[in-house]
């Protein structure tokens, strides 16, 4: 984590480093359930291709949201805690409809058959693009719906980003009072960034 970590400072702009730390937690789960979800398809197929996803979507769901409400996303707000699992539940819902559909070409588009040795490796195909597609969709869905970010952080992360677009200069002591009553009062707008000493016109150039 420290060496991604490292990477990021170096080769991202500051505004990106908060999304780029929570793709990089939430690949990291998804590799997790990938590998519970290609373990446990391979050990059901002969049950049906259909019917083995969904043994693997209910299992990885579980392990997905206990993994991201407790690192991917642990610095997001929790709310009501009956929204979150309706909605995460709901969401990998129609992820779990991706990845059917997926396999549904493939058995029944393609006509591969389970019961087939030489068919599994279509089927993993098949089930590797769903999960692509399907995970994609769920990042997307987690940061939108499910673990939201809080007013105060979508406050911290427009000052960021906007302060970021401005040389390394920091704020002076108007600038300070001006945030922090920004903080304090929600009808305050924050202030504007100050811009560089070089595009400052001094007062000989005025002159």
């Amino acid at each position: 984590m420290r060496f991604a970590s490292s990477l990021r400072d170096r080769f991202l702009p500051e505004r990106y480093h908060a999304l780029a730390t929570e793709l990089f937690k939430f690949g990291a789960v998804g590799c997790v359930n990938t590998a519970v979800d290609f373990i446990l398809v391979n050990a059901l197929l002969f049950i049906g291709p259909l019917k083995a996803k969904i043994v693997a979507v209910v299992v990885g769901t579980i392990v997905s949201y206990l993994l991201n409400r407790q690192w991917t996303y642990k610095d997001r707000e929790s709310g009501s805690a009956r929204r979150e699992y309706v909605l995460f539940f709901a969401l990998n819902g129609v992820g779990l409809l991706i990845q059917e559909a997926g396999l549904a070409v493939a058995k029944y588009g393609l006509h591969f058959s389970e019961s087939n040795p030489d068919d599994r490796l279509a089927f993993n195909i098949a089930n590797a693009a769903g999960i692509l597609l399907a995970t994609t969709f769920r990042f997307w869905a987690y940061r939108t719906w499910v673990f939201t970010a809080s007013p105060e952080q979508r406050e911290i992360e427009a000052l960021e980003v906007a302060f970021s677009d401005t040389a390394a200069i920091a704020p002076d002591e108007r600038q300070m009072e001006a945030l922090e009553a920004a903080f304090s009062d929600p009808a305050t707008s924050p202030p504007a960034p100050r811009k560089p000493a070089d595009d400052l016109e001094t007062p000989a150039a005025k002159r």
